[in-house]
């Protein structure tokens, strides 16, 4: 059997069924070994972390109520369908955001004392790492809701300064803590540091402007360029809800703006993620004016992987479907220091220069 690379995505294990424990058994040992050797060094003391598990009353107000959060407000009746696995036939779209925002409250929970256990002793352990390589990490709370797999296609995401699991997750740190595996290197960690990168992104999105701009390339647009066919096919990333991001072709060697976007296709049972589509929307731009190009009111895309150079351009090819995922994705193997050869990728060097003031 092929063994999988070292940095495989977190999410890529879950959506493939394999979840958390698939790259713990498949890791290769002397990948562990350098891990092991990376993440336990240099350690400081550091306060220990503060760690909230939120009732599910407390979640669900969370979810509904957050300041500044408009994750349901924008959602078109093709991603409401997805989420709630239903034609919602003779639903009107206002009905059907009621219902979706319903969905989510009745699907949280309670965490077990043997989940808080689990997941506590991923950040127990990582707290000192945090302290030294990204100080922000380690002042910044830890807050998780737990949500029934139904919810979000079962993936770990983010609303607002919370954390949210579902359950298959959940129950995946209490088996590995059980069966001895929850050590540096493995997937928890990266999913934890991945996931809490995205509550600092939004907590602190002035530090993050530079990486995404300066380091990544991407050039913000304000207002995003949108048409009605990409607002009924658009699906919600609640990690990257901002979608006025443009990317200069010419870094690539090619021509032109592109703005990487996920859709969704027009079947009768959308289904999230299996049915994410990465495209490269085409863009035109006149001074500080953007605009979509189409041909016969349809957007001018291609798929995002197709685009050349894409994958090489960032230093991992997982999730580069935006700026802030990126990041994410980014950030948690340079902080974590999980591949051997982390410092040869692209864009590193610019990462780390950031990081000395952005994480600090």
């Amino acid at each position: 059997m092929t063994q999988p690379p070292v940095h495989l995505s977190r999410r890529l294990l879950l959506r493939a069924g394999g979840g958390l424990a698939a790259l713990a058994a498949f890791r290769p040992v002397r990948a562990v070994e350098e891990v092991t050797r990376r993440t336990s060094a240099p350690m400081v003391a550091a306060s220990p972390p503060r760690v909230a598990f939120l009732a599910p009353a407390a979640a669900a107000a969370a979810l509904v109520h957050t300041p500044g959060d408009h994750f349901y407000d924008g959602m078109g009746m093709l991603e409401i369908r997805a989420r709630l696995r239903s034609p919602l036939t003779g639903m009107s779209l206002a009905q059907a955001r009621v219902a979706v925002r319903a969905d989510e409250v009745a699907a949280t929970l309670a965490f077990s004392d043997a989940e808080q256990a689990a997941i506590r002793a991923v950040i127990d352990r990582m707290q000192g790492h945090l302290a030294a390589r990204a100080p922000l990490y380690a002042r910044t709370p830890w807050s998780f809701i737990k949500l029934d797999d139904r919810a979000e296609g079962s993936m770990p995401h983010t609303r607002g300064p919370h954390i949210v699991l579902p359950r298959a997750v959940t129950q995946l740190f209490t088996a590995l803590k059980a069966d001895g595996l929850l050590q540096p290197g493995y997937p928890a960690d990266q999913l934890l540091v991945h996931e809490q990168t995205h509550v600092i992104q939004r907590a602190y999105p002035g530090r993050f402007e530079p990486l995404l701009t300066a380091v990544f390339g991407f050039t913000r647009m304000t207002p995003a360029p949108t048409t009605p066919w990409l607002d009924a096919h658009v699906i919600t990333n609640p990690d990257a809800p901002e979608l006025g991001w443009a990317f200069p072709l010419e870094r690539l060697g090619g021509r032109g703006w592109a703005m990487p976007y996920l859709t969704l296709p027009d079947v009768d049972s959308p289904r999230i993620p299996r049915d994410f589509h990465a495209v490269a929307v085409e863009l035109a731009r006149a001074g500080e004016a953007w605009s979509v190009v189409e041909d016969g009111g349809v957007p001018r895309t291609r798929p995002l992987e197709s685009v050349p150079g894409w994958r090489d351009w960032f230093p991992f090819p997982e999730e580069n479907f935006h700026p802030n995922e990126i990041a994410a994705v980014t950030l948690s193997h340079w902080i974590l220091q999980d591949v051997p050869d982390l410092d040869r990728r692209p864009l590193i060097p610019a990462v780390a220069a950031w990081a000395r003031t952005g994480l600090a």
